[in-house]
């Protein structure tokens, strides 16, 4: 709630009460209320309170973002090329109001189909990469890795790699990325 909001940027500058209410010209007792969301501001007093704390007013007004994400198998956002023959679907949380660290998908490949049309290359992301089922071939250019269930890869940024279902059975596998390639 804003007063939460309020007190917990009001302490991180270690600054007392009464040091706020002198310097914003509101009382200590009115703060005191405002924290414990027993009385909500105007805009011109959360604009004072905001000054004194070197914070912008909106600071206390954005709406919080989750630190926990559960994403269920069934509302996973996912994306099916049937004539690629791939699914993705990503276990990470999607959204513009999202600035992920990390990004993990997994995909299922189609017997004797690749994941891409050509070599990718992604110059910022680290790329792991586990076997779930089947197995996989991992193309790099100048080395060929054949992948079975449970083994991994772990890829450099910039190494130019592309991935193939060698066998006749459908085959899944994570996908891990740091930073997203989104």
């Amino acid at each position: 709630m804003l007063g939460d909001k309020v007190r917990e940027a009001r302490k991180s500058k270690h600054i007392t009460l009464e040091q706020l209410a002198e310097a914003s010209g509101l009382t200590a007792s009115y703060i005191s209320q405002l924290e414990r969301n027993l009385t909500e501001p105007s805009i011109s007093s959360l604009r004072k309170i905001a000054q004194e704390l070197q914070m912008p007013i909106y600071a206390f007004l954005e709406e919080e973002s989750p630190q926990t994400f559960v994403i269920r198998r069934g509302r996973r956002k996912s994306l099916r090329l049937e004539q690629s023959g791939i699914e993705y679907e990503y276990l990470t949380p999607l959204g513009a109001n999202r600035n992920p660290m990390m990004e993990i998908v997994e995909f299922k490949l189609k017997p004797g189909k690749w994941t891409n049309d050509d070599y990718l290359r992604h110059s910022l992301s680290e790329e792991c990469i586990v076997v779930l089922e089947g197995a996989l071939t991992v193309d790099c250019v100048d080395q060929t890795y054949i992948l079975e269930q449970g083994d991994s890869i772990y890829l450099n940024n910039n190494t130019p790699h592309n991935i193939y279902n060698h066998t006749d059975k459908n085959a899944a596998a994570l996908f891990f990325a740091t930073p997203p390639v989104l």
